[in-house]
């Protein structure tokens, strides 16, 4: 009486292994493709690198400065040193007079009816300052081991720097200086002088250049000047034992 009615089924999708070597073969060329321009733009990086150059900018003045082109926060292995000598110079080596002048340096007053050297104070300038950092801390700490005759002319001191290691960068921007160095106080009138070991690590880190001053700028911003235009700041200072 009724005819059966044929329902069609869908036909399931099945990759042959004829159908799955062609888009290995699409996928194995595209990935080829983006590896080739990798290494092209790899190449080209490399090839800038390479062809940054050294040269020469003459100042104002008429002195020649070497320039390289380097990372913002970089600093040379032997500017970083230097730093720290100028740091040891200014803050422990006194001679009883005003820098530049014969007049009796009578010392900067810190606060508390304390004092160190003109030369101390311009020194602290090359810590860092601010809440982070601890140039007041260490201004205190200075004043306390400045004998008073200092501010007579009767005491004399020096710091004698035995080895200053190269600088180990500890991050992007920081080093730490191995220092072995002894202070030498003088007592001028005829007294004993003494010989303090000071062994010290010592941190800095990369902060702004400062811009020059200007032609019309106070002898105080030109000193600033001087003891910042390296772009560091120390950070720390720990003991160091020598092995």
């Amino acid at each position: 009486m009724f005819k059966s009615l044929n329902r069609t089924k869908p036909a399931k999708i099945i990759l042959d292994s004829k159908d799955i070597l062609p888009l290995c073969f699409v996928g194995l060329t595209a990935f080829s493709c983006l590896s080739f321009l990798l290494i092209l733009f790899v190449g080209f990086k490399v090839n800038q690198l390479a062809a940054r150059k050294t040269t020469f900018v003459q100042m104002i003045d008429g002195k020649t400065v070497l320039v390289s082109e380097q990372d913002y926060l970089y600093r040379q292995p032997e500017v970083i040193r230097e730093v720290v000598r100028q740091w040891v110079d200014l803050t422990f080596n006194w001679d009883g007079v005003i820098p530049g002048t014969k007049e009796l340096d009578k010392g900067r007053n810190i606060g508390n009816g304390k004092r160190v050297t003109t030369n101390a104070y311009f020194g602290s300038f090359l810590i860092q300052p601010g809440p982070q950092g601890f140039r007041q801390a260490a201004l205190q700490s200075l004043a306390e081991i400045t004998p008073s005759r200092v501010f007579s002319g009767q005491v004399r001191s020096k710091m004698v720097i035995s080895y200053l290691s190269a600088p180990r960068q500890t991050r992007i921007g920081e080093w730490e200086v191995d220092m072995v160095a002894t202070r030498v106080l003088v007592n001028l009138p005829g007294g004993a002088d003494e010989e303090i070991p000071f062994n010290r690590t010592i941190t800095l880190q990369a902060v702004d250049i400062p811009s020059p001053p200007t032609s019309d700028a106070s002898a105080l911003e030109q000193q600033l000047y001087q003891i910042r235009k390296a772009g560091l700041e120390i950070t720390k200072i720990t003991e160091f034992t020598p092995n």
